[in-house]
């Protein structure tokens, strides 16, 4: 791919996943939930990684998205692959139904391993509609399995609290001081939506495509969790809705509605600039797709995926491109992130490292000091 087209790729999902312009103001109140229903879902493995990303997209901090989890607009839970996401909980129910079949299937053998059988799943079911119509704490559930037969030590608590929320049945609530939280779907989310399959398939890969897209059909299919021959179905009922364009040989799906302000389906053009980002290690640009090239070189993997084992380190993202990774640390009673850049930075662009820092430390309610760990030979920006 010529590196203009892959410039052009770049700028076109960085808007769609709401990181143009660089830096949040203050959101407004229901800002999370609107992140959440125009990317379709984030990923959210680590709580706090998962709120960063709500964060840098919104203008909110860590209390105003927690206030949007307590308020029932948004909910963690497993909505498909097998993998925590922030979605809206309106949505929680109905994604877990369409989408997280496959990890259950592929979960199976895990859980026999562990020795869980149904005999086992089906107690917990009947223990948590009883028990979770208010939230309680991992601790908790975890002992209300024990009293019931079910033993939760080891992995197997996790596996069962798990399976119950790709079923559609939990999903998890507000945090409680450090603790995670799990509550029964139909008590907590006051108006839980009842999509048609049809319905649901549309709107999940319409959601996709607007929220990530440049995208290949490839890149959907891994995203769900889902056969090509889902995404194709659900492709051709949004038939007028999604564009396609030929860039490097392949073909990419593109909303009618791409936020970048490009008209026609065509790609906005490479050149300018959409600023530095300090993303989560777990964040969407990265994990959103199946290929991974757009934003990250083959030499720069290791350095963002040690051992290519999908345990990403956070990124320091330039115009949509990974340019190096960071990590947070608590020194002398300050929060300090160290930026280990991959190349060098020009004075004008660590400026919008430090701004990028600025807008974490908002985030976290907090002051944040950055300093370069790394500067390796090399061009400046």
């Amino acid at each position: 791919m010529r590196p203009g087209d892959r410039r052009r790729l770049r700028r076109a999902r960085m808007a769609a996943l709401g990181l143009s312009p660089a830096l949040g103001t203050a959101g407004s109140p229901a800002a999370a939930l609107a992140v959440v229903r125009r990317l379709g879902a984030l990923q959210a493995q680590d709580y706090g990684s998962g709120a960063w990303s709500l964060g840098v997209r919104s203008g909110l901090t860590l209390a105003q998205v927690e206030e949007a989890v307590r308020r029932r607009e948004i909910v963690r839970t497993w909505p498909m692959r097998g993998t925590i996401h922030w979605v809206a909980a309106e949505d929680a129910r109905w994604m877990a139904r369409l989408l997280a079949g496959r990890a259950i299937a592929s979960s199976a053998a895990r859980r026999r391993q562990l020795g869980l059988s149904d005999r086992d799943l089906e107690l917990a079911r009947g223990v948590f509609e009883e028990e979770l119509r208010e939230p309680r704490s991992r601790p908790d559930v975890m002992r209300l399995l024990g009293e019931h037969g079910v033993d939760p030590t080891g992995q197997r608590g996790y596996h069962v609290v798990a399976h119950h929320c790709m079923t559609g049945q939990l999903c998890q609530g507000p945090v409680a001081g450090r603790q995670q939280t799990f509550v029964l779907v139909d008590s907590w989310v006051p108006k839980p939506l009842t999509p048609t399959r049809e319905e649901a398939m549309v709107t999940v890969v319409e959601r996709y495509v607007r929220g990530h897209g440049p995208v290949l059909e490839t890149d959907v299919s891994a995203w769900l969790g889902a056969t090509l021959g889902f995404v194709r179905e659900a492709l051709a009922m949004l038939d007028g809705r999604l564009v396609r364009e030929e860039v490097g040989g392949r073909s990419w799906l593109r909303h009618v509605d791409a936020a970048d302000g490009a008209h026609g389906g065509d790609l906005p053009p490479a050149s300018g600039s959409v600023g530095v980002h300090l993303l989560p290690q777990w964040d969407e640009l990265l994990l959103g797709y199946r290929s991974r090239d757009v934003v990250l070189g083959d030499p720069d993997v290791e350095r963002v995926v040690p051992g290519r084992n999908l345990q990403f380190r956070p990124t320091v993202v330039l115009d949509g491109e990974v340019v190096g990774t960071w990590r947070r640390r608590e020194a002398g009673g300050r929060t300090l992130v160290e930026a280990e850049l991959l190349r060098g930075l020009g004075p004008r662009r660590w400026r919008e490292v430090e701004r990028a820092a600025a807008a974490y430390g908002r985030f976290l309610g907090r002051d944040v000091h950055v300093r370069p760990v790394q500067a390796p030979a090399g061009r400046e920006d």
